[in-house]
C-alpha cells in the first residue's frame, strides 16, 4: 500500500465540504502564513462557523508547526483541526487549541474535539484571500463541464458507430435473404 500523501488528505477534506465553502492554501498576513484547508458553513444557524484545517504526514513537519505559524488560523477560525493518516500523533502531542482528525482514505475520524475558538472578524485582506483562492471551485466546475462534453461527444460518436455497424449488419441480412429469396 502506498503512503498516503497530503494531497490524498486534501481531496478528502474537499470531498466532505460540499456544503460549505472552502479554500485551499488560503493566506493569511500578505500571505506570510497559510492553513492548508478552511472552511465556512454558509448559514447563520450555524454561526457561519470557520474551520481551519493544518494537514500533517510527518511528525517532524508535525514539530515544526507552532502558534506563531498557525497565528492567522488561529485569529480567523472557531477551530483548529490537525489533519494526519491514522496514528500519525497522540492526543497529548497537540496544543491545547488544537483538534485532532485521522484520514483513513475513506473517512475522517476525530480523535480529539476541537476546542471553539475566539475568532475576530474577517478583514478585507482575508476576504481577498478567500475569493483568491476559491477559486479552485469555479476551476474544477470548468474542468467538468469539459469533461461532460467530452464524454457526450464520445457518446455520440459511439452511438454512430453502433448505428453503422447495425445499418451494415442489416444491409447484409437483408441481401444473404434476397439472394435466397425468402424473407
Amino acid at each position: 500500500m502506498k503512503p498516503m500523501t497530503a494531497q490524498d488528505i486534501l481531496d478528502g477534506l474537499i470531498g466532505w465540504s460540499e456544503n460549505k465553502i472552502w479554500a485551499a492554501e488560503l493566506a493569511f498576513f500578505a500571505g506570510m502564513r497559510r492553513i492548508d484547508f478552511w472552511t465556512l458553513e454558509p448559514t447563520a444557524s450555524q454561526g457561519f462557523r470557520t474551520c481551519s484545517y493544518e494537514i500533517k504526514i510527518s511528525r517532524a513537519d508535525f514539530r515544526r508547526d507552532s502558534d506563531e505559524k498557525q497565528s492567522g488560523a488561529l485569529m480567523y477560525s472557531d477551530r483548529f483541526w490537525y489533519v494526519t493518516p491514522p496514528d500519525l500523533l497522540r492526543r497529548d502531542d497537540l496544543p491545547d487549541w488544537a483538534g485532532l482528525q485521522e484520514w483513513t482514505g475513506k473517512e475522517f475520524r476525530v480523535i480529539r474535539r476541537a476546542p471553539k475558538l475566539e475568532r475576530r472578524e474577517p478583514s478585507w485582506e482575508l476576504l481577498v484571500s478567500i475569493l483568491r483562492n476559491s477559486g479552485d471551485c469555479r476551476r474544477d466546475i470548468g474542468l467538468i463541464k469539459a469533461q461532460l462534453t467530452y464524454y457526450q461527444a464520445r457518446e455520440a460518436r459511439e452511438k454512430r458507430w453502433k448505428q453503422v455497424a447495425d445499418d451494415r449488419k442489416m444491409e447484409r441480412f437483408l441481401r444473404r435473404h434476397r439472394q435466397g429469396g425468402a424473407l
